[in-house]
């Protein structure tokens, strides 16, 4: 054991842990009597037939926007008077002012209030708990601060109203204050700034307020864990930024539940293996149920036309997002905050010890930092909060739009595998060069021109091969000249060919890096090994097995030195596998890296390749926004959390607009109609991953997910989708996103700046939406005017 890791125990001393997890639903939807953020429009229908995949109908109309305007004074219950008696509101001094708001704190508790100028709407840090509240839960409510530690053996969880002795000072800041915690009874002490903006307030924690005086050492802060909670009665919902996001909506008539949404921004540390398992063994590891990542780093929280979105602005790398729906621990409130993680635990297997846990010494560095946007009347729900973060990215992070010239045709052509025999290997050719051209002349037959044609399995050995070593080329398919002659070729027709490349994750047989040297280690200071897993069971697949790379020295070792050798094929861009949907951090004590540390680098290399063309990423979290072309894959779906009512396009209303985004491969698709309507209702640009030979030759290889990609099969469906896309992206393509709308329990309704609309219908019957008709299992498109 290294000192950095003196808080370890032996596993012979630890309690067994009763984890619950959180069920999963189907694709279908949880059967919602809501409907979408701007009012209902003139939907009719017959009786409808519920598919599979679709909520069910009789969804109960809503109107929005029905907020009661006699707001009560300062200090009350915003909107309308609770019925119950309540405590009544602590934090009453006037802190501070500015044209918009107004901040008034507690000066006990350190609990905020901020109250608009104007409209006199109010967002309590704290809400006002019903008098039958439990003490107990009194003080968890009120505290505006909720802390994780560890003295060594686990992880105690607490809060700063439990420490009797808890001291809490003031201090006057420029635009704000400064509250200073001191927890004498585990001797640990922090300091909380609060800061007003034109739009909202800004909240940090200053890395060098941080004292650990004795044994308890800090694993995590929640801030402000009770920010404009919301009861079961309350009119609005929690906004998720899981995949492409969902909202956890109030309702009085819903289940018990056990445990609430909480998880990693940018998806689990994949050095960490707890985070992202959930059996770890010696010998074999579990994986966690698939779910979709957090893309944004954000949340969300709207209720009677107050709404706060919270964008983490520092510290986002080691952070997760919480969600609770009411009822856990016997708290009738729905919330969300962001957690920051200050140390990161897992488990080691030490000799005959077995499993141990163990915590990082060393915090993780850096101040932490959260923006509040406040939003009030009809722009609070998660259209507004879009249109906030979207422009926070524009304003603030300097994003430039990415435009296209016209609707494009994404295609990836999978180039060829080795596949292991009784003895040596046999290279199997999928697409040779020659055949790519060929593919490109059938689209161009079928009227389909524009394309982009991502190449995958190109390089000596193909897919997997010797990665991160690119090169030489394969030579059967048709080796340096032949990919010079495609890049030649795919140019002078029209269309941009990106190279497909993995500076990531490497295959445990590639003989292109140093094991030792070139991969990230774990807690245990072992060479980390990634794997892939079996389908059926989520079992590591030992014959699968991976190194992920060190992020800075790969840049420096592999990346820079292969950017010549790219650009020298004259192919149009070059596509980043792993870059953009995958993010860890490094345990090796001769050179630790942070997550933040790598997203730097990650980003350095995506600036590196734009230099000479263009760049792709998969799943787009949004470090690689302002470095990228396009984004592949983009989060289309949400987890189905039992507690989550429906799935929303966020993600799009935010990045519409600004960055290009493909949905996954068609010819991949779960639903093959259902997918395709939501591509289209999320203006996602098709995507299908093809090649020349039949999918049968894969037999026997480490390719498993074409099930189907032989592109004769799929070329008519492909040119299909291509045209329903282009019809809708010829009119939006460049647009921004500004509404979406559930019309129905099956009718949605996405609207784009200039007043396009499209109406789509996932209902077995004809609906007719304000005289336009939708057929069923299909979609229309209106054209307006910008509003």
């Amino acid at each position: 054991m290294t000192r950095k890791h003196k808080y370890a125990v032996l596993s012979a001393l630890i309690a067994a842990v009763i984890a619950v997890s959180v069920p999963y639903m189907g694709r279908a939807e949880p059967a919602e009597p809501k409907q979408g953020e701007a009012g209902m429009s003139g939907v009719q229908a017959e009786a409808d037939d519920v598919p599979g995949n679709a909520e069910p109908p009789g969804a109960e109309q809503e109107t929005k926007d029905s907020v009661k305007e006699d707001v009560p004074a300062a200090g009350k219950a915003a909107v309308q008077q609770p019925a119950k008696k309540v405590y009544p509101v602590t934090a009453t001094r006037k802190a501070v002012s500015n044209a918009k708001y107004t901040l008034y704190d507690d000066p006990k508790t350190g609990n905020i209030r901020i109250v608009h100028n104007q409209s006199k709407r109010e967002w309590l840090g704290a809400p006002q708990a019903d008098r039958k509240t439990t003490p107990s839960n009194k003080l968890y409510l009120d505290s505006p601060v909720h802390i994780s530690y560890t003295e060594g053996s686990e992880i105690v969880s607490t809060y700063t109203l439990k420490d009797k002795e808890l001291k809490v000072e003031e201090q006057k800041i420029e635009n704000g204050i400064r509250f200073h915690y001191e927890m004498p009874s585990i001797k640990l002490a922090f300091a909380i700034e609060y800061r007003l903006r034109d739009d909202g307030f800004e909240v940090t924690i200053p890395q060098d307020s941080i004292k650990e005086s004795g044994s308890a050492h800090i694993v995590s802060l929640e801030l402000l864990p009770f920010l404009n909670a919301a009861l079961d009665e309350d009119d609005g919902a929690v906004l998720l930024p899981d995949g492409s996001g969902a909202l956890m909506r109030f309702k009085k008539n819903h289940p018990p539940y056990y445990a609430g949404y909480s998880e990693p921004i940018y998806g689990p540390d994949a050095a960490f293996r707890t985070q992202s398992h959930d059996e770890v063994e010696a010998n074999w590891l579990h994986e966690k149920p698939p779910k979709e990542n957090i893309a944004l780093p954000l949340f969300g929280i709207y209720r009677n036309g107050t709404g706060a979105l919270g964008i983490v602005t520092e510290g986002e790398y080691s952070a997760k997002i919480n969600a609770t729906p009411s009822g856990i621990r016997n708290i009738p409130f729905y919330r969300t905050s962001v957690e920051f993680i200050y140390r990161n635990d897992d488990v080691v297997f030490i000799g005959d010890s077995g499993k141990v846990p163990f915590y990082q010494g060393t915090m993780i560095p850096g101040d932490r930092k959260v923006r509040y946007v406040l939003s009030d009347g009809k722009q609070a729900n998660y259209i507004g909060m879009a249109a906030d973060y979207r422009n926070y990215l524009i304003e603030e992070k300097g994003l430039t739009p990415v435009k296209m010239n016209q609707p494009i045709l994404h295609l990836k052509l999978f180039g060829g595998i080795e596949r292991d025999e009784i003895i040596g290997k046999t290279f199997i050719s999928m697409t040779t060069f020659e055949q790519a051209k060929q593919i490109i002349d059938s689209y161009a037959a079928k009227g389909v021109t524009a394309m982009d044609v991502t190449f995958d399995g190109w390089n000596r050995h193909g897919k997997y091969g010797d990665q991160p070593d690119h090169f030489p080329v394969s030579k059967p398919l048709g080796g340096s000249k032949g990919l010079e002659d495609l890049a030649g070729y795919a140019k002078s027709k029209g269309v941009r060919l990106f190279l497909s490349a993995n500076f990531v994750r490497a295959f445990s047989g590639s003989d292109g890096i140093s094991k030792n040297k070139d991969s990230v280690r774990g807690m245990d200071r072992e060479v980390l090994t990634a794997y892939d897993y079996y389908t059926s069971n989520q079992y590591n697949n030992p014959a699968r097995k991976f190194y992920l790379l060190k992020p800075e020295r790969t840049l420096k070792r592999y990346i820079e030195p292969q950017l010549a050798q790219f650009a020298g094929f004259g192919v149009a861009g070059v596509s980043l596998d792993y870059m953009g949907s995958m993010l860890y951090s490094d345990e090796d004590r001769s050179h630790e890296t942070t997550r933040a540390e790598a997203a730097a680098s990650w980003r350095q290399a995506m600036e590196r390749f734009k230099a000479s063309g263009a760049v792709s990423v998969d799943y787009g979290f949004a470090y690689t926004f302002g470095s990228v072309d396009r984004i592949d894959g983009a989060p289309v779906d949400s987890s189905h959390f039992i507690y989550a009512d429906e799935t929303v396009p966020f993600y799009q209303l935010v990045m519409h607009g600004l960055v290009p985004y493909t949905s996954s491969p068609a010819n991949l698709r779960d639903d093959a109609v259902y997918d395709r309507l939501r591509a289209l209702e999320y203006g996602a640009i098709p995507t299908y991953e093809l090649t020349a030979e039949e999918t049968s030759k894969l037999q026997r290889t480490a390719e498993d997910r074409l099930l189907s990609s032989a592109y004769r099969d799929w070329m008519d469906a492909s040119v299909q989708e291509y045209e329903d896309y282009s019809r809708i992206a010829a009119l939006t393509m460049n647009e921004q996103m500004v509404n979406h709308e559930k019309l129905g329990a099956q009718v949605f309704r996405t609207t784009y700046a200039n007043g396009v609309q499209v109406i789509v219908n996932y209902g077995s019957k004809t609906v007719e939406v304000d005289n336009t008709k939708v057929e069923a299992l299909n979609y229309a498109v209106v054209e307006g005017s910008a509003p």
